[in-house]
């Protein structure tokens, strides 16, 4: 089994799972909205739920130590299909 790196887990055990924009950018000198900026180009893993990223430690952590996701790593954005009710 993989041991998990020592950034990730320095962030995992001051954090948590999750990591705020405002904290991320503490942590590494940075505005917190470039940041999500980051995260909206695909350059950092988040998800979107709802209206709001979720920021894990682990996405973080493989930025910090691996640098922006590549243009290969990134996967296509989803078609918005539409719901059809079915009865």
């Amino acid at each position: 089994m993989d041991r998990p790196s020592l950034t990730y887990q320095y962030l995992l055990d001051r954090y948590g799972l999750t990591i705020s924009f405002q904290q991320a950018g503490k942590e590494l000198g940075v505005y917190w909205e470039n940041l999500r900026k980051k995260c909206a180009s695909g350059e950092i893993r988040a998800n979107k739920v709802g209206r709001k990223w979720m920021l894990t430690t682990k996405a973080l952590a493989d930025y910090i130590d691996h640098g922006p996701v590549t243009p290969q790593q990134v996967q296509a954005p989803r078609e918005r299909g539409k719901r059809v009710l079915t009865l």
